[in-house]
């Protein structure tokens, strides 16, 4: 009896185990050439994958998941998406002054409560503001550099990343945080300024976020996700704009969408890489490369959750190989090994990602894992 009882918590733990293990090895690889292994070493499911994509500065690892891992996440739902929320009307993106416009757009889910996400009253960056408001402070609308306030005012549910860049309120802001917004639920977002030179309302928005503008490129997502530095953020978008031909009164980081030179080059990129990914189901997520160093990565839990999110990171990577990338020379080996260090050891994986990137759980499942 005691034997019986003995064998059957060892299985519940075998299985609790098993069932919790997502991230790791056995079910996410980047499919390896013949040149460093023997087609035989690789299981059916992962041989039907070209290694990489590549165009001038960049070049693209898709990671694949096997029958596992896909069977471990899918429960997990749909999603919304920032872009597709905003264009929608199923957010409303405000300063904190304005969370009133959420109020009046929305009849169905009155008086919810605010849900806490990442709000540090410490912040130096609202003491940076004086630096360039200009006496404008105000225009009717209060509002705070590192907060903004979002209310789901749909029956979606919603995924935000970090790195997102929307437009509008007093300044366009790049999205410090994952988040996923449930039905009529409210949460405050941190945020990031990347248009220095404006502290007012325009084109009527009273302080609402009107529009969308893809993910910020590598460097800026970075430190805006990790580095917690506005003044960084600052630099760093100047010197995207100015490299770019995309400089501005504002010094918005948006402005790269008027300059011609810009658009053409990435309009290149695109046609390469757009829908590189688009028909291969197991893929959830890719390595990113320039010059003789890895960029960084992006894992998803579902195939559904990174095609979806897919053309507006690649405006980051993008972004990044164009500003501050050359002609790819790192040797394969070398992104094989950067995943492997990732996913080698579930049990510290979130400690060794957050050195260097974000893990973004939801319902006890790993929804986003970046790093840079």
């Amino acid at each position: 009896m005691n034997k019986f009882i003995l064998l059957t918590i060892s299985s519940v733990f075998l299985i609790n185990f098993n069932s919790s293990a997502q991230y790791n090895q056995e079910n996410l690889k980047i499919k390896r050439s013949s040149e460093f292994s023997e087609p035989s070493t690789e299981s059916a499911e992962f041989e039907q994958y070209d290694m990489s994509y590549e165009y001038e500065n960049l070049r693209l690892y898709p990671i694949i998941a096997n029958n596992q891992f896909e069977e471990e996440h899918k429960d997990i739902g749909k999603f919304t998406l920032l872009k597709d929320a905003i264009e929608d009307d199923k957010i409303v993106i405000t300063e904190t002054g304005a969370t009133h416009l959420a109020d009046d757009a929305s009849e169905e889910h009155p008086d919810d409560s605010i849900v806490e996400i990442v709000v540090d009253p410490s912040s130096q960056f609202i003491n940076n503001q004086v630096e360039y408001n200009q006496g404008s402070f105000g225009q009717g609308v209060d509002g705070t550099v590192n907060t903004l306030f979002a209310q789901n005012n749909s029956q979606d549910t919603i995924f935000i990343m970090a790195g997102e860049v929307v437009k509008g309120g007093k300044q366009d802001r790049v999205i410090g945080q994952d988040v996923v917004i449930a039905p009529g639920e409210n949460v405050n977002l941190s945020a990031f300024c990347v248009e220095r030179n404006r502290w007012t309302t325009k084109d009527g928005n009273d302080g609402k976020f009107t529009g969308y503008y893809n993910v910020a490129n590598m460097d800026i997502r970075k430190t805006a996700a990790t580095d917690d530095n506005q003044s960084e953020v600052w630099r760093k978008v100047g010197e995207q704009t100015a490299t770019n031909g995309a400089s501005s009164t504002t010094g918005t980081y948006t402005n790269l969408e008027n300059s011609a030179e810009y658009q053409e080059n990435l309009a290149k990129y695109m046609e390469t890489f757009k829908t590189a990914f688009k028909n291969d189901p197991n893929v959830i997520g890719v390595i990113a490369v320039t010059g003789d160093k890895v960029m960084g990565c992006d894992m998803f839990a579902t195939h559904d959750l990174f095609i979806s999110s897919y053309e507006s990171l690649l405006h980051s990577y993008i972004g990044e190989a164009m500003t501050n990338g050359s002609k790819v020379t790192l040797d394969n080996e070398e992104a094989f090994n950067y995943l492997s260090q990732i996913l080698k050891d579930e049990s510290t994986q979130e400690e060794t990602i957050n050195e260097n990137g974000v893990l973004y759980k939801w319902k006890n499942k790993k929804i986003h894992v970046s790093t840079f």
